[in-house]
């Protein structure tokens, strides 16, 4: 296996493993390791993965909880899915995150936004965040309506995947619907440069109102070169590019990343970790892959999917025009 200390290999081929390795007590033996490794896959090909998406010559840290960064404003009811999440914390602090509404009874959100919740303000219909007009749905759900995926660790973005019971159904509206789960096995394989779209109440521009950006999904290999070992798989995760500032940054996460297929959409992601050196610099951003726990959601919300859907959906796109 070569990739055991790959995260490092980027640091390593700008000349500054030995700096970073010195402040993280890298042993000398895993810098040796290291260096070995770099030549194996080929200083050429790792200069260039790591020059084009590196920032400003330093290791991109993650960190959770993203917004929306220079996104653009979405029209009423074009995302009827997107869940505002204004959550109480038992120190008597507030949390801003999303949600995409699943089914009419159940958000779909991150792990990492219930942490030392104790209830939850959550807002369908409504593009303004927190806001009670006539379109929007607005309800308190308290801690024991909250289901934390089990392998979930308590911190990064690992199985970073909860639900949201609402303690009666939404009521389905043009600006309130559930959004259609993902299956693995029957949508178009997500090829890097595959544009997707994220909504979220972003953090560059008005913070109250829904935006969304289209993003492109990136190659494995970048994650080696941007994030830490063991936070990132290709099986559990999706990456976007954020180049050019566009995609996720600090403080709204849990919200959908979005596959629009033969007009319908598919939630694919729910947004878990970005970078810590901010909204603009084009650090990738990070989602949990829906599929993959797909099993785990329809247990814990006895959600039936539409195979026969699916599969329909799938034929046509196989059709030539």
């Amino acid at each position: 296996m070569l990739y055991p200390h790959a995260w490092l290999l980027c640091l390593a081929v700008l000349g500054l493993a030995q700096a970073w390795s010195t402040k993280h007590d890298v042993s000398p033996e895993q810098q040796e390791e290291l260096m070995s490794i770099r030549w194996q896959l080929g200083y050429e090909r790792w200069q260039r993965l790591c020059e084009k998406y590196k920032l400003n010559g330093e290791q991109q840290q993650p960190a959770v909880s993203t917004r929306i960064a220079r996104g653009e404003l979405a029209e009423p009811g074009m995302f009827p899915y997107q869940a505002g999440l204004l959550l109480q914390l038992r120190q008597g602090d507030g949390r801003q995150c999303g949600g995409s509404l699943i089914s009419l009874e159940f958000v779909l959100t991150a792990a990492h936004c219930l942490l030392d919740a104790e209830s939850a303000n959550v807002y369908l219909g409504s593009n303004t965040y927190a806001d009670e007009a006539a379109s929007a749905q607005v309800f308190e759900v308290q801690q024991p309506q909250f289901k934390v995926y089990p392998g979930y660790p308590g911190f990064g973005g690992y199985h970073d995947l909860a639900l949201i019971r609402l303690p009666r159904p939404a009521r389905p509206s043009v600006y309130v619907q559930p959004i259609a789960l993902a299956l693995e096995f029957m949508q178009p394989p997500l090829l890097e440069g595959q544009l997707v779209s994220s909504s979220g109440w972003g953090a560059l521009g008005d913070d109250d109102e829904l935006t969304y950006v289209d993003v492109a999904v990136l190659e494995q290999d970048i994650y080696i070169c941007n994030f830490l070992p063991g936070l990132v798989s290709t099986r559990r995760h999706i990456c976007t590019d954020g180049r050019n500032g566009r995609g996720g940054c600090q403080g709204d996460s849990g919200g959908p990343l979005v596959y629009q297929w033969r007009n319908i959409s598919y939630l694919i992601g729910v947004t878990a970790f970005g970078s810590t050196t901010g909204c603009e610099l084009g650090a990738p951003t990070v989602y949990t892959r829906v599929a993959s726990y797909l099993d785990w959601i329809l247990g814990e919300t006895g959600m039936v999917v539409d195979v026969a859907s699916h599969e329909s959906n799938s034929q046509q796109s196989t059709k030539c025009n």
